[in-house]
């Protein structure tokens, strides 16, 4: 009995204590004082949904990392990151945010108890090119435009009025990683981008069936941020490749598909229509 009893203190011990592990820096339920200002300038924060319900005033556009295990059956995760908008006004019966990301679309905001409104706009992962890094938005409150009175960060909207502007730095902007088709370069080819994120490597190639599996013809060039990409021109058809970092054949994590080589063993594998 008594080393039941104390088998059970060691499960309550490890569970309080894997508990503990989960921390969330300056929740968003405690901007009521000096907290407030502190998180002002940390980008990163993570946040529990439930915080965002006992706002009890509007603060700063910040970008942040969401902890909610609802968004799990929809993208399988359970943080979820973008920049969170705030405005308070109790007697509003309706809230929507707009920017110029998508030409000034209308996104219902949320009401919490406190009468505090709210929108978390995603920053999605990029292709290609960078994203626009300025955010240029508005409220719109039962129909009228108001601008954020929590900063001083705006421009001329050239009606009369002002538009609230808010940077997105390098560090709230991903790559995407893997193998992305970007479209037609030709009537009979596709430009085809690669891309890895490896910081700590001195040289990337990429090898695979569409270059005979040969390490020195395409040689992966590094961004300033730690990702390796390259950009090829492919007919439709199968591939099959992998990333060479340097000198060990690694396979891309990020791959659509895996194939097994008679050669390489396990490749990473694409389809291009």
């Amino acid at each position: 009995m008594r080393r039941i009893f104390l088998i059970a203190g060691y499960c309550q011990y490890f569970f309080y204590a894997a508990t503990a592990l989960v921390v969330v820096d300056n929740p968003v339920s405690a901007y009521s004082s000096e907290v407030l200002k502190k998180s002002d300038s940390e980008k990163n924060n993570y946040y529990y949904a439930k915080n965002l319900e006992k706002l009890r005033k509007s603060v700063k556009p910040r970008f942040i990392r969401l902890l909610d295990s609802r968004n799990f059956t929809r993208n399988h995760t359970v943080v979820d990151s973008g920049v969170l908008f705030t405005y308070k006004n109790y007697q509003a019966k309706n809230v929507d945010f707009v920017c110029n990301l998508d030409r000034y679309q209308k996104h219902s905001m949320i009401r919490n108890e406190k009468g505090v409104w709210y929108y978390i706009l995603p920053v999605d992962e990029y292709e290609e090119k960078t994203p626009e890094r300025e955010i240029l938005y508005k409220f719109v409150t039962d129909g009228l435009y108001i601008y954020d009175s929590t900063h001083e960060n705006f421009e001329d909207d050239n009606s009369g009025g002002l538009l609230s502007k808010f940077t997105l730095t390098s560090d709230m902007m991903k790559a995407k990683e893997g193998v992305t088709v970007l479209g037609w370069e030709t009537p009979n080819t596709k430009k085809v981008l690669f891309r890895l994120y490896a910081p700590h490597s001195r040289y990337v190639s990429l090898i695979g069936s569409f270059n005979n599996w040969d390490s020195e013809t395409d040689t992966m060039k590094r961004t300033s941020d730690g990702y390796y990409e390259i950009i090829k021109s492919l007919i439709p058809g199968e591939y099959a490749y992998l990333f060479r970092i340097d000198g060990k054949d690694v396979v891309d994590v990020k791959s659509q598909e895996l194939k097994y080589h008679p050669v390489f063993e396990k490749v990473g594998y694409f389809r291009i229509k």
